[in-house]
């Protein structure tokens, strides 16, 4: 079998998992009961692994603050302290198939979604959204009122959720999506109809489950809550995708605020990494500037390798306009995405894009061979934390030149070093 044989029958194996995979939403649990190797002092940041000396504000304030939140640590400072020293751990969120929208974290008590792909045998697991309060630790932001917000979340919110779901023997999220086609959710930064799909789904039950009213209006009122379990539906697929080995489809992407990398299939949880682009688009305040601004910083965009985002930007086309860009601009980042990418998802057609599927499965050879770059949506976050704006960044191509040559350094084509 020749070497593009060999990838050829190794990306169409990964192709079938993203293009026949059943996701459903199943539980809400504390990540220590459900992810797999998670530690009482290890916490989960967004993006590649990070250089402690060069951390971003708002990320370290995240995990020092959800370390106070353990009870790991006393003070942020303190909490700080102790990761320097590696008494606090802290590891790529998308190493163990969670999530990290933002500057958000994943520690050992938090409350995390549970996704399944009962066709693949796949599990991935996020934070649940926050809501709309622009204080909270998704931007880096730490005190005694997010605290309080933490505890409540955890203690009160979350397992009200988990408990509906569980009583609704789990939600089947592609089927959400599906309904909500033609309905203007791109999936990564906007899915207002996903959202209220998802709580037509669920509200029933949580309103015969849970009887703290505030708790379902929260609920109710969150129209990005369906960011979440999106994420989680990813995850769950690459899960089972990181086994292929001789695979060149990407399956993680992600930033901390200064990196950006991507993962592909063939080499599993190997980060490929290079400097995290700008997010350029609107701003929340007109005296905000580059200058006040983050590189991209999340996971969020784990929705993009799931086909979503930047990669079907023609299904959000009001996403563009908020961002002060075009329609035209719109059906140009689809079809580069089509251009990389291996195949579609048929199960939610665009209708003002000729009932065509969202491109799925981008391929770093046809990236690097092309050169052309997909595009990712994302909000972009302060340095000194909170969020500063939302728009798009052009993948960096150094990050895919990376991954082909990990992929070939592994099927022996080329020689280490």
């Amino acid at each position: 079998m020749t070497v593009e044989e060999r990838i050829n029958q190794a990306n169409d194996r990964v192709m079938e998992l993203f293009l026949s995979a059943q996701p459903v939403w199943t539980d809400v649990r504390p990540a220590i009961e459900v992810v797999p190797g998670m530690r009482k002092n290890l916490i989960l940041h967004p993006g590649p692994p990070i250089d402690k000396d060069n951390i971003v504000f708002p990320l370290k304030n995240s995990i020092s603050g959800a370390a106070v939140h353990e009870g790991l640590a006393g003070t942020v400072e303190e909490a700080w302290q102790k990761v320097l020293s590696g008494e606090i751990e802290i590891a790529p969120a998308q190493d163990y198939h969670c999530g990290c929208a933002a500057a958000m974290v994943m520690s050992a008590s938090m409350p995390v979604i549970v996704v399944e792909d009962k066709n693949g045998g796949g599990k991935g697991f996020s934070t649940p959204h926050p809501g709309p309060k622009p204080k909270v630790l998704r931007w880096g932001l730490y005190d005694a009122e997010v605290e309080e917000d933490l505890r409540h979340f955890r203690d009160v919110y979350c397992p009200a959720l988990g408990e509906a779901v569980r009583a609704s023997g789990g939600i089947d999220v592609k089927g959400i999506l599906s309904k909500t086609a033609g309905m203007g959710d791109e999936n990564h930064n906007r899915q207002p109809a996903g959202s209220m799909c998802c709580a037509l789904t669920l509200a029933p039950y949580l309103i015969d489950t849970c009887s703290d009213k505030q708790v379902i209006k929260d609920f109710l009122a969150n129209d990005r809550f369906f960011l979440n379990p999106v994420m989680a539906v990813a995850l769950a697929v690459v899960d089972s995708a990181k086994k292929i080995r001789d695979s060149t489809v990407m399956v993680a992407m992600g930033g901390n605020g200064e990196d950006f990398g991507i993962q592909v299939a063939g080499t599993g949880n190997r980060w490929y990494t290079t400097q995290a682009p700008y997010i350029d688009g609107t701003m929340l305040k007109p005296s905000y500037t580059r200058a006040d601004q983050l590189r991209y910083m999340g996971d969020s965009c784990v929705t993009e390798v799931y086909g979503f985002g930047g990669m079907c930007a023609i299904a959000g086309p009001m996403y563009m306009k908020l961002t002060g860009s075009s329609f035209q601009e719109a059906i140009d980042r689809t079809e580069k995405a089509r251009r990389v990418s291996l195949g579609e998802h048929t199960f939610a057609p665009v209708p003002w894009d000729n009932y065509r599927g969202q491109p799925v499965g981008v391929d770093v050879r046809k990236v690097v061979g092309y050169n052309v770059l997909p595009i990712s949506h994302g909000g972009s976050g302060l340095k000194t934390g909170g969020q500063a704006g939302a728009g798009a960044a052009e993948l960096p191509i150094d990050c895919f030149k990376k991954a082909l040559l990990g992929v070939a350094r592994d099927m022996g084509i080329v020689k280490e070093g």
